[in-house]
Parts: structure tokens; sequence; C-alpha cells
């Protein structure tokens, strides 16, 4: 029998397009309750909805925060007009004409300049906010793993369970390493499907001397930059690091020349043997 859709809803994780339509309030009411029952069972599209309402905020505030005042915009304008009046009733022999082509009046400079200033502001606030967002979206999720409630979806200490699971449900593959190779006192628990800035992502579950660990894994080509992430957010650390085709996120209150080893070891997994 095939399920129907709000069955099918409560056992998916929301995709990036379903999800900025369930915001913005775009589906039809039947498909929008099933989404909400989908929510109050499922912490990672809990997460993401939660996470996207927040950027969509800060979004729309940073627009009305840069805005203009309006009479700034009515000098310029009229300036402008000004001066373009003036080349028409005063015609130039064409030496002067070409060289007034290329002057700019110092109020034009001064625009330009300030356009630029923001411009540039704009863009160190917007990768800013897209750090931070990131490393809130990361905390939260690895906070999530660790209620009493959450039970992941793929339960074992196997990398030959673990791996498989996730053919077909990511764009990319990965390999784990051996439990032989893992540092000592590390253990493999499961892992999650789970999403990362819109993008599909593998969430793995360790402990290291009983603390928990979560071990993201992403696409390099489509997942989000870690360059500028924090080393430590609220108590806990964020280690990164990439190879040619990933880019792996540990968090962990653990102690991190411990999370090093375990970075280190899922990095020496990717190489080629």
């Amino acid at each position: 029998m095939n399920p129907t859709p709000h069955t099918a809803q409560a056992t998916e994780h929301l995709g990036p397009d379903k999800l900025s339509a369930f915001i913005d309030g775009e589906l039809p009411s039947v498909e929008q309750l099933g989404i909400e029952r989908h929510l109050t069972t499922c912490h990672a599209c809990t997460l993401r909805v939660l996470s996207a309402v927040q950027l969509k905020a800060a979004t729309a505030r940073a627009g009305h925060r840069f805005a203009p005042p309006p009479d700034a915009l009515a000098r310029l304008t009229a300036r402008l007009h000004s001066e373009h009046a003036q080349t028409k009733v005063k015609p130039q022999v064409e030496t002067k004409k070409n060289a007034r082509i290329y002057s700019i009046h110092p109020a034009i400079w001064a625009a330009l300049a300030a356009t630029i200033v923001l411009t540039i502001s704009l863009l160190g606030w917007r990768q800013l906010h897209q750090t931070n967002t990131l490393a809130a979206e990361l905390l939260d999720q690895h906070l999530a793993t660790l209620s009493s409630g959450a039970t992941p979806q793929v339960i074992s200490t196997d990398r030959h369970t673990v791996k498989p699971w996730f053919q077909g449900r990511l764009p990319f593959s990965f390999n784990l390493p051996d439990a032989t190779a893992l540092p000592p006192d590390t253990t493999l628990k499961g892992a999650d499907l789970t999403y990362l800035s819109g993008q599909p992502a593998a969430l793995l579950l360790f402990t290291i001397h009983k603390h928990e660990v979560s071990v993201f894994l992403t696409q390099r080509a489509t997942g989000p930059a870690l360059t500028t992430l924090p080393g430590n957010r609220a108590g806990f650390t964020l280690q990164t690091a990439t190879t040619p085709d990933l880019r792996i996120i540990a968090v962990s209150d653990v102690n991190p020349a411990d999370l090093d080893l375990l970075v280190a070891s899922m990095v020496h997994a990717q190489s080629p043997t």
C-alpha cells in the first residue's frame, strides 16, 4: 500500500524548497498541517526551520538598517539633473566637451565612495552573519543529539553498517575509519541524515571518554565555507577540516586535543589506499 501524503511527510526530511515554502505560508493547508505534525517529532527539521526564520528576520532588519535618508537621495538626484541641464544649455567646443565627459563632480565622487563603503560593509556583515548562523546551527544540532528523546536513524558501531545506509541519501560518498584506526577510547555510535545551510549532510555520532561528539560531513563543492568558523562557542569546540571532496566539522565539549585526533582520523580515512 502506498503511503498517504501526510504519512510520507512524517518520515522524510524537508527539502530546501519545501522548507522555504512552508515558512512563507505558500503551501496548501493540508500540506502545511502535515509539515507541522512532522516538526513535532523531527529535531533536525525543526532546527532548520528555526535557523531559516532567524536568517530571514536578520536579513530584513539589515535591509532597513542601511536605508539612505530620503532627503539625501533627493539632493543627489537634483544635482545630477542640474549637471545634465547645464551640458545642454551651454554648448562646448569639442575639446571641452570631451574633457567634461571624463570629469565627475566631487559630490558624485562622494556618492560613489559612500556606495562602495556601504557595499563592503554589507558584504562583511553578511559573511559574519553567515558564520554565526552556521555555528549556531551546528551547536543546535549537536545539543539536539544530547536530548533524552533523540534516537539516531542508524544505531551501530560497525562502519560497514553505517556507511552503506547513506547510499542514495547523499549526493556524495565518504569513508569511515576502522575501529582500530580511531583514537583511544573513541567509539562510533550511529548516524543521522541532516542538513547544513540547506545542503544534505551526514551526521556521525561518536563518544570520546564518554563525551558525545557530532561529526558533520558535507560536500565541498556545495557545502558551507568553514574558513571563518569560530574554534569555540558556548563551551563547545568546533574543529574543522577539508579534503578534496568533503568538509568535516566536529562539535563536542571533549578536550580539543582528543577532538583533533578524531578529525585527523576522518581525514586520513578519505585518502586513497
